[in-house]
């Protein structure tokens, strides 16, 4: 007589693990980020208060306030990781005000700029996001006074863009249309313009 065993898999019970002690993908690059700049500059035999110290100031310099890193928004984060770059690849003692408000600055335009190119991507239903760099140059040009290249704006004026490009998007939607669909024609020239 055979006798076939059969196993049964239990279910597996997941830890629970308080949302406090979860770690996001960003404290994981902002940790290696630390480890590699402490490496680099030599920071490495340090002691631990002295680098907490450190990651305080900058924390500081860059918020006002100390923030905890678990708690950054992600402009912040963007601002934090651009801050970091810096201080990887000019060292440690280039940190002074005006780096940080290049930090600051230079962070927010790369959030922005993101956001601009994808606007929209929030948006449920909607297929096609963002709007073609024709369009989006029109409209900078139209609102910041001539300025067809939108890449160059400051983080103000990007913030200003993304608003307006992401609402456009949206009525687009509402209308059953995209903003992608004339992108196959002509730029306006003195040829064709209609005035």
């Amino acid at each position: 007589m055979e006798i076939l065993c059969k196993t049964v898999n239990k279910p597996l019970r997941r830890r629970f693990i308080p949302k406090n002690k979860r770690t996001t993908p960003q404290l994981g690059k902002y940790t290696f980020l630390w480890d590699k700049i402490f490496k680099k500059w030599l920071w490495e035999t340090k002691p631990e208060s002295e680098k907490k110290r450190l990651r305080h100031s900058i924390n500081e310099d860059l918020f006002g306030t100390y923030t905890k890193p678990s708690l950054l928004t992600n402009e912040q984060w963007s601002v934090m990781f651009y801050a970091l770059e810096i201080l990887y690849n000019d060292g440690i003692l280039v940190w002074t005000d005006k780096v940080a408000d290049l930090a600051r600055e230079e962070g927010l335009r790369r959030i922005y700029t993101w956001w601009i190119e994808h606007a929209g991507l929030d948006v449920e239903g909607i297929t096609e996001y963002g709007a073609p760099e024709y369009y989006i140059s029109a409209i900078a040009r139209d609102r910041f006074g001539g300025i067809s290249d939108w890449h160059t704006l400051n983080s103000y004026r990007l913030w200003q863009l993304f608003i307006t490009i992401k609402n456009r998007v949206k009525a687009a939607k509402k209308r059953g249309v995209s903003l992608w669909h004339a992108a196959d024609a002509k730029p306006e020239t003195s040829d064709n313009c209609p005035f």
